[in-house]
């Protein structure tokens, strides 16, 4: 890794659309090779010295423009994904993995608790009690009701741990405490196996 290195992984990040190819190690070689230039640069005379200086400044203005382009297209996949497009940020290091799944998980995050509530009101309201627990006193392998969905439901959490994401007119089988939740809230009418009639969960 040297300054020529760092110029043409710059000038290739500014041309791409997407994330350029890197080693697996870019960032622990460019770390390496500023701590060398540091390291030469108490060894040497002042004439020296004086040229390590400016490939030091240099190197950390290169590296800083490479950090802050990836990044911000990292940022817009981590958007996108979020969004429910499919898009994986293909030639990220390690490190930029990890900041493009926090970033995904915090934007996902804010969009629930800033974006729903305005866009989805009546369903960001009931949310929250879709992930009611039933009584300890209840079996929840044996006691399931089957219900006929009535507005489109969000993802939420079953009382048998399942994920459930349910659309308009579902006829599905759901733990009874939150079938129940349902059928209150007027989301959901409860079915009878055998019967014309609708009863309540």
């Amino acid at each position: 890794m040297n300054l020529e290195d760092l110029r043409l992984i710059q000038a290739n990040e500014r041309r791409s659309e997407g994330l350029q190819e890197l080693e697996r190690d870019f960032y622990g070689q460019v770390r390496a090779y500023i701590s060398a230039l540091e390291e030469e640069r108490h060894k040497v005379e002042s004439s020296q010295a004086m040229r390590i200086d400016d490939e030091l400044r240099s190197a950390r203005r290169v590296i800083e423009g490479i950090f802050e382009r990836r990044m911000g297209k990292i940022v817009k996949m981590a958007s996108s994904r979020a969004s429910g497009l499919q898009i994986s940020p293909k030639g990220a290091t390690p490190e930029e993995l990890e900041v493009f799944e926090q970033l995904t998980d915090l934007i996902e995050g804010s969009r629930a608790t800033i974006l729903d509530p305005i866009v989805m009101p009546k369903l960001a309201k009931s949310e929250s009690s879709l992930t009611l627990q039933p009584p300890s006193d209840v079996n929840i392998r044996k006691e399931f009701r089957i219900v006929r969905v009535l507005e489109d439901i969000p993802m939420f959490v079953g009382a048998d741990g399942r994920n459930y994401q349910l659309s308009k007119e579902d006829l599905v089988v759901l733990p009874k405490a939150n079938a129940k939740v349902l059928c209150d809230r007027h989301l959901a009418m409860s079915v009878k196996i055998g019967s014309k009639e609708h009863e309540d969960a």
